[in-house]
């Protein structure tokens, strides 16, 4: 994906913001009280629907002007919307259904975020959509996983395929919050029927890609996530790559579980979820190398279902941390309740990484991930386990970033083999400057860094040679 790139005041190339390192919130409709994000439609569309059938909403009523305050707020370098998730409720004045919001949201939110000077996208469930006009072509309403716009000869393996899919979402769920000590009532569909559905997947195809359309044509967004990317067993993705490389090239495009699918025929960024600390620094160890631009996401709650805050406050700083330190972006999802306000506790937790963030921005924004093998940089050694290091370059510097996995506060000890840096003048903690002692060796570089000097997620070691 060729761009034409601007220059800065020193005559240097700028990257435009989807090639580089950042920080985002998702703005998410989808958590309803009694609803997990596996959910039997039949139940949920009915509970939706007034004495005629049709939708009668009852929220998330958006505060749209104060989310976009929020993202300002705290700092984020772009963020999305959801503008349609898998229940398909249209969150714009759409001509094509009215199974959609009274309030045009999506309007609101383009008008903000462009006062604001927020790049601003919108999600879009491009695989899954059970408005209760497809439901006769819907292959399970029993469950969400429901993949409406795959092909195959045999409609009997589109419905089994997304059963599949239902079960390991929720057995994956009910083991994350197994692992947290959180009540979480795991549910297998035996109760699930495979309807005789009409196999029609363009019924649904053509809505989509007339909706996206809609979308980018009234709202002019910055780009569109859609969700999910499912590889050569569905054919979602390839209309949308089509459709826009030859209608809107310009506007950003990214699929969420592309990560798996890296060869792609045609994207902006490329992006993956990670909702555990294991996760994340698995992944941005894997494309840390990556040509491509990529982005993690995941809940800043516990869960999708489940809004409450994480224990820690610094567990989604250091999903950060680590992730744009690597090369990437990271996008957090953040559940709104029904009246529109947001989930005050995730929300603070954001607030706090906002607040981490601003004076260490470029620290991440203009940096470029170092390149070497394995989940360490190469011959920097630190004395406890519980921390990792990471590299990138920032202007003619190296930064190591001392990754904090536990939020420990205790003494460490840095060892640089000299054999592999052997120019090292002095090293300065970012970002207060704060130059640090060092002692040489015959063969060693050796820092020692006090309790106060250790941050809770990330300690940033700017190396000047």
């Amino acid at each position: 994906m060729k761009t034409k790139m601007k220059k800065n005041s020193k005559g240097k190339n700028v990257k435009p913001w989807w090639e580089k390192p950042g920080f985002a919130i998702q703005y998410q409709i989808e958590a309803r009280p009694g609803w997990i994000w596996n959910r039997n439609y039949d139940k949920f569309n009915a509970s939706m629907k007034d004495e005629n059938g049709n939708l009668k909403f009852n929220g998330p009523f958006c505060k749209m002007k104060k989310w976009v305050e929020f993202s300002k707020k705290v700092g984020v370098d772009y963020h999305h919307f959801e503008s349609k998730w898998h229940d398909g409720i249209c969150y714009w004045n759409t001509k094509y259904t009215k199974w959609k919001t009274p309030e045009d949201y999506c309007k609101v939110y383009a008008e903000e975020s462009r006062k604001a000077g927020i790049p601003f996208l919108f999600y879009y469930s491009s695989i899954i959509d059970h408005n209760p006009d497809f439901d006769d072509i819907q292959p399970l309403r029993g469950v969400t996983p429901s993949f409406i716009a795959m092909h195959s000869k045999e409609k009997k393996k589109i419905a089994e395929l997304s059963m599949k899919s239902a079960k390991l979402t929720e057995f994956s769920n009910a083991q994350e919050a197994k692992k947290r000590n959180i009540p979480y009532n795991i549910e297998f569909f035996d109760d699930v029927h495979f309807h005789d559905f009409t196999y029609n997947p363009e019924k649904y195809e053509n809505y989509m890609l007339n909706q996206l359309k809609e979308l980018i044509e009234n709202y002019k967004p910055t780009g569109l996530w859609c969700d999910w990317y499912f590889g050569k067993t569905e054919n979602s993705a390839p209309l949308i790559m089509n459709f826009m490389e030859k209608n809107f090239p310009n506007i950003i495009l990214a699929f969420n579980n592309s990560l798996v699918g890296i060869n792609l025929k045609w994207a902006h960024y490329l992006a993956g979820e990670a909702h555990n600390m294991e996760d994340v620094w698995k992944l941005s160890n894997i494309y840390r190398k990556s040509e491509k631009p990529w982005e993690l996401i995941g809940p800043a709650p516990l869960a999708w279902d489940i809004p409450l805050a994480r224990p820690d406050p610094y567990e989604i700083v250091r999903f950060a941390a680590i992730t744009m330190a690597s090369g990437g972006k990271m996008c957090f999802g953040l559940p709104s309740q029904m009246n529109g306000e947001l989930f005050p506790e995730p929300a603070h937790n954001l607030e706090l990484l906002g607040a981490w963030y601003k004076p260490r921005h470029t620290l991440f924004t203009e940096s470029i991930p170092m390149i070497y093998e394995g989940e360490k940089v190469l011959s920097v050694e630190v004395s406890e386990k519980d921390f990792g290091t990471i590299g990138s370059i920032n202007e003619d510097d190296t930064l190591v970033h001392i990754i904090n996995f536990k939020g420990q506060k205790k003494e460490l000890t840095i060892e640089f083999t000299q054999e592999h840096w052997p120019k090292i003048k002095k090293i300065v903690l970012e970002p207060n400057k704060k130059e640090l002692k060092l002692k040489k060796t015959n063969n060693k570089i050796v820092l020692l860094l006090s309790k106060e000097d250790i941050d809770p997620a990330d300690t940033i070691l700017r190396i000047i040679t």
